[in-house]
């Protein structure tokens, strides 16, 4: 886990050096790509290839690769990159393994904050070097907050009686998910890139991922560069229906 840990932060750490100083491109599907999202996946694959080169790679920046593997590797080079056009602190470079379609372990950092989110396959979720874990709570405070996507606001029905907020990041989510810092969080229809190290990370700190219907979350359909069929529910066990009963979709 120290390389994949490693990788992550010489990703982070690459990428500091375009922050504030962003010059954006379009993708296909409209979406904005910068150069340090290119160098820093190649930088990614390159480390992966070199260590395990027997084992499966997807990434946002350049597809799919050889999904019929027990490992793949899933890359978001930045993930959160209209944060990090914006200048704002919420983008993070992104990895995680799967293992037969099923998240193993990821890795998060954080290169603004100088935080890592990790989990390995067996043992606690940890921010740096202390343990983490979901929140413990059963009811809502006013002072408490899920985060949503960027367009909640045009997508969803959302009575939620605490706070809402953007992180602009779905692995970011998923990090303060982990901590206990925010009760939960509604993620849009995300790529498996996006989810991975995430999903590793939460289920290790005592949380879980559910479709906004309820129905279960398999990872192995979305090898291919599908999106998530529905939107899902991220929280600690006890507030997921809770949660599911503040939010629908707009018609």
């Amino acid at each position: 886990m120290s390389e994949v840990r490693a990788w992550v932060r010489e990703g982070g750490l690459h990428a500091r050096r375009y922050f504030n100083n962003v010059e954006v491109q379009r993708k296909a599907d409209r979406s904005w790509v910068t150069q340090a999202d290119l160098e820093v996946e190649q930088l990614l694959r390159e480390r992966i290839v070199a260590r395990y080169p027997d084992h499966g790679i997807i990434g946002e920046e350049q597809g799919v690769g050889a999904i019929d593997r027990e490992f793949v590797w899933c890359l978001d080079p930045i993930d959160g990159t209209g944060s990090f056009v914006a200048g704002l602190p919420t983008w993070c470079v992104s990895v995680g393994l799967l293992r037969d379609g099923q998240p193993y372990l990821g890795a998060i950092y954080l290169p603004i904050l100088d935080d890592c989110y990790w989990a390995e396959a067996e043992g606690p979720a940890y921010r740096n070097e202390t343990p983490i874990h979901a929140s413990r709570a059963t009811t809502i405070d006013n002072n408490d907050w899920i985060s949503v996507s960027s367009y909640a606001h045009r997508q969803y029905r959302i009575d939620f009686p605490a706070k809402t907020r953007s992180l602009s990041s779905v692995a970011v989510d998923c990090c303060y998910v982990a901590r206990g810092s925010s009760l939960g969080a509604l993620i849009g229809r995300a790529n498996l890139w996006d989810l991975a190290a995430g999903l590793a990370i939460i289920r290790a700190a005592g949380a879980v991922a559910v479709g906004l219907s309820g129905a279960p979350l398999d990872t192995a359909q979305l090898l291919d560069g599908r999106r998530l069929p529905e939107p899902i529910i991220i929280a600690p066990p006890q507030l997921v229906e809770l949660l599911r009963r503040y939010i629908s979709r707009r018609s």
